[in-house]
This record gives structure tokens, C-alpha cells and sequence, in this order.
């Protein structure tokens, strides 16, 4: 194989190579993006559970204040 044809063939691989370099880096860039969504995502959720847990609260202490007045209401009804 002469000179030239040596070259060529090296050049070529390294063609190749810097293209698969490159769609790396692009899959790459793409898979830090969806890791940084992916992440929002759970912190998003996150705060949604603290809230529904917040209202459940809320909710099971209101419950309860409304049985004592119905509990206050039936007890003044009967006296």
C-alpha cells in the first residue's frame, strides 16, 4: 500500500471517529437534560405530596372540630 492510500484510510477512521465523537456529545447534552427534568420532576412531586399532606391535615382537623360542635349541638338539644 503506498503513502497516499495510507493516509486516506487514516483520515477516513478518523472521519468516523470524530462523528461518533460528536453524536456522542449530543447524547450526551440529551441525557443531562432529561436528568435535569427527571429531577424537577421528583422535587415537583415532592412538594405536591408535602401539599396533599398539608390538606389531609387540615381536613382530619376540621373533621374533628366539626364532631365536637355536632357532639356540643346534640348534647344542648338533649339539655
Amino acid at each position: 500500500m503506498d503513502n497516499a492510500k495510507i493516509f486516506d484510510n487514516l483520515e477516513r477512521k478518523i472521519e468516523k471517529l470524530l462523528t461518533r465523537l460528536r453524536n456522542l456529545e449530543q447524547e450526551n447534552d440529551k441525557l443531562r437534560s432529561d436528568l435535569a427534568a427527571a429531577k424537577k420532576s421528583e422535587r415537583d412531586a415532592a412538594e405536591s405530596r408535602g401539599s396533599v399532606e398539608r390538606l389531609e391535615r387540615d381536613q382530619e382537623v376540621v373533621r374533628e372540630r366539626l364532631e365536637k360542635l355536632i357532639a356540643s349541638l346534640e348534647a344542648a338539644e338533649k339539655g
